[in-house]
């Protein structure tokens, strides 16, 4: 560790005054809404699809370092059959936490519970990519009367996270210093760690990305919640998770270099009706590499009896 320090040091002063920043456009489209919590902070979400339908709804969870517009095209499509909620975390997307709240795993669960009520959605399909299946999973555990079907999609499972990027983040003053002066070629590496296909990591792709961490606050925001990520929140509820009750879709894009499969097949044949799916050709952002094979999937999942 003291020799990859150094290295990364020496990186940062090499490389610092090249990097360029990116202007984000914070301007709201209609689709984005909010609820007040009852601790006064908003979550925001985004609506696609027949709200009003009598189906059941689709709720839609990312990961880190995410948000919401990681499921713009899987929304579209789901949407045409199904009401969507694709919800911003807190201390991601639009939803800001001041620093003194808690965004832990378990945490989210309770405010997406709490979200649950305010838009007054009894049972739902739970959709979760990256720490975004791990709070559905405690979600599911904690109310499972709520859910209907329950997606998983490169999830973290049990204590196989967090990974040695988010991890090293963590490090106070080092991730800060690295963030600020290698801040493009940082973003480049978790891209192309995440993706099968490189080709895919275009500089639109990493503004998708990066934006949502702008400046001072914005690698504040991220160093934050990488420090909130404990494992113990999924490890202590384990026997509850795998008692679910709800028909469950694992999906794995089959080239994830951050997160190894083999606790969530486990965590699979544990469970009362689970599918394990490889999506091939994607690693662990399979949102972006295979979002229409992800849309069939799910949809060929919710058509199942």
């Amino acid at each position: 560790m003291r020799v990859f320090i150094v290295l990364l040091l020496s990186l940062i002063w090499l490389g610092g005054c090249s990097i360029a920043p990116i202007t984000e456009s914070t301007t709201r489209t209609p689709d984005v809404r909010s609820v007040q919590l009852a601790d006064g902070q908003s979550l925001f979400y985004r609506v696609a699809g027949q709200i009003h339908s009598t189906t059941t709804p689709i709720l839609l969870v990312h990961g880190i370092p995410d948000a919401s517009d990681s499921w713009n095209s899987i929304a579209a499509e789901l949407g045409r059959t199904h009401p969507i909620y694709a919800v911003d975390l807190a201390g991601y997307g639009y939803s800001g936490r001041p620093d003194e709240y808690d965004v832990s795993l378990s945490a989210q669960a309770n405010y997406l519970l709490e979200l649950l009520d305010k838009l007054g959605l009894e049972r739902v399909v739970i959709v979760g990519h990256d720490i975004g299946g791990g709070i559905a999973q405690i979600v599911a555990a904690r109310q499972p009367q709520r859910i209907d079907r329950l997606v998983l999609i490169n999830s973290v499972v049990e204590d196989n996270w967090p990974v040695l990027e988010m991890r090293l983040l963590r490090i106070p003053l080092l991730s800060y210093a690295a963030l600020t002066l290698m801040e493009k070629p940082m973003w480049q590496h978790v891209l192309h760690k995440g993706f099968f296909n490189a080709d895919l990591v275009t500089d639109e792709m990493l503004h998708r990305y990066q934006h949502w961490y702008q400046g001072s606050p914005g690698r504040q925001r991220l160093i934050r919640n990488a420090q909130a990520l404990n494992n113990a929140d999924l490890t202590s509820v384990t026997q509850a998770i795998r008692a679910v009750p709800a028909p469950t879709l694992i999906l794995w894009g089959r080239e994830d270099h951050y997160l190894d499969p083999a606790l969530a097949q486990t965590l699979c044949q544990s469970l009362r009706r689970c599918q394990f799916v490889f999506v091939e050709r994607a690693g662990h952002f399979v949102l972006d590499e295979q979002p229409q094979v992800v849309a069939d999937a799910i949809e060929q999942f919710l058509l199942t009896k």
